[in-house]
């Protein structure tokens, strides 16, 4: 049905005319709002398809910004990230007409939760991992990796979100300046030197690991005065009712130097074993916990855990 509604989309949309997304789509609900926009429930009338749409006004967002979300929400498709459909484009806005995905996001689920078991984590984190790895094989960082841009379906199925603030990279090239968001930002963020975008992935992904099975952020600061203070010699605390094996993942990600920081190919293809039959299989390895190693000297200090 997406397949077909995609194709349809694509034949009737005009971005001509200012008044299609009103021709073609009824607007039914709100489902998030944010610095940069709105995210909409809508219907596309001629399929009666729910989409979700993006509501970007351009007074609040660059031009250059927006062509770079909508180049590469087109050029992505993987089963872990959220199918783009088409885009609108007016004078004082664009709409970006996606998937929707009828669930809860990933701080929504553990909210009803609490912490999630390793068991009920594995699955999860191995379709966020295979997102990312998608992402920086084909050279693009999304930079703001965190429980509300990872999706859930009622099958257990991860779509990552909100391209918003990804950049298309290449081998060896730097990045400079703030973005993402604070309790999720790695260490280099808060310096003026050049970084890594992807690098800054990876410590994004430990903080949303860390969240998964302990149901707190690893590091506490909530503004961004106090968050660089405690960048400078970031302290976490690892509860000791956490196997092993998930500490010595956790530890790597949150390396802080960024070019020791395990790239994403190493931890798909250093962390994973051969994987068996499951649903949510969409790598040809599965992520498990038994086979990272502390061989990462410059980490935050560990709080409550003896290593």
């Amino acid at each position: 049905l997406m397949e077909k509604a995609r194709l349809v989309i694509v034949l009737d949309l005009n971005p001509l005319d200012k008044n299609i997304l009103e021709k073609d789509f009824r607007i039914l609900t709100s489902l998030a709002s944010g610095g940069f926009g709105k995210v909409k429930l809508a219907c596309h009338l001629p399929t009666h398809t729910q989409v979700a749409v993006k509501v970007l006004k351009k007074k609040k967002n660059s031009l250059a910004d927006i062509n770079t979300e909508v180049e590469i929400l087109q050029s992505v498709e993987h089963r872990n990230i959220v199918n783009f459909f088409h885009v609108i484009d007016t004078s004082s806005t664009t709409y970006l007409i996606m998937e929707y995905v009828s669930g809860k996001d990933l701080d929504m689920f553990l909210g009803d939760r609490d912490f999630l078991k390793e068991d009920e984590t594995r699955p999860i984190f191995q379709q966020i991992v295979c997102a990312v790895h998608y992402c920086h094989k084909n050279g693009i960082a999304h930079r703001d990796i965190k429980l509300d841009n990872i999706l859930l379906d009622g099958k257990g199925s991860v779509k990552l979100c909100d391209f918003g603030l990804a950049i298309r990279v290449t081998s060896g090239q730097r990045s400079k300046g703030f973005c993402g968001t604070l309790e999720y930002c790695a260490p280099e963020l808060f310096t003026d030197t050049e970084y890594d975008a992807r690098a800054v992935d990876i410590w994004s992904l430990g903080v949303v690991l860390y969240t998964m099975v302990t149901a707190s952020f690893p590091f506490k600061a909530r503004t961004y005065s106090d968050m660089k203070e405690e960048m400078l010699n970031p302290c976490y605390y690892l509860p000791s009712t956490l196997s092993q094996n998930i500490v010595n993942l956790i530890v790597q990600l949150f390396t802080m130097m960024p070019e020791q920081r395990p790239r994403i190919s190493d931890i798909m293809q250093h962390q994973c074993q051969p994987m068996q039959n499951t649903p949510h299989s969409c790598c040809p390895t599965l992520i498990t916990w038994h086979q990272a190693s502390l061989d990462m000297p410059h980490t935050p200090k560990l709080l409550g855990f003896r290593l």
